[in-house]
């Protein structure tokens, strides 16, 4: 998975999209991944690079929104990119939607953390929620 904590930035897949995010111009790539996470089939396998990615999203919308998370040197450049583009925030349901997908069944994310150990596995949970708790 290339993770080095539970937190949404904290895997290469999030961090790369992040910053490929922050170095570029277009809102679309959030619109995109949002919306195709959020209407994955329940019985369609997500891989964990897409649903990452959807998290990372995610966390673009809250921001926007003005409840971004905490910010570290992972995370810097993509939040402040966002706080710039508070239209972001109306794809707060969609956001919530693919949240919701990426913690669900058939997710190799979710799975991951599931065998990651108990620890781990709390911290990643209590990362998503307080996610979704940001994107009201």
């Amino acid at each position: 998975m290339g993770a080095w904590d539970a937190s949404v930035f904290g895997n290469d897949d999030a961090a790369d999209w992040g910053g490929d995010l922050a170095d570029g111009d277009s809102e679309m790539p959030v619109h995109e991944v949002l919306r195709e996470v959020a209407g994955w089939a329940a019985d369609e396998y997500l891989e964990s690079s897409l649903g990452s990615e959807a998290l990372a999203a995610a966390e673009v919308v809250a921001a926007a929104a003005g409840r971004p998370t905490t910010v570290n040197a992972y995370n810097e450049n993509v939040l402040a990119w966002a706080t710039k583009r508070p239209s972001l925030a109306e794809l707060a349901p969609v956001a919530r939607n693919a949240v919701e997908r990426v913690r669900a069944a058939e997710s190799e994310l979710a799975e991951e953390w599931e065998e990651a150990g108990d620890a781990n596995r709390a911290a990643w949970s209590e990362a998503v929620e307080n996610l979704l708790t940001r994107l009201i």
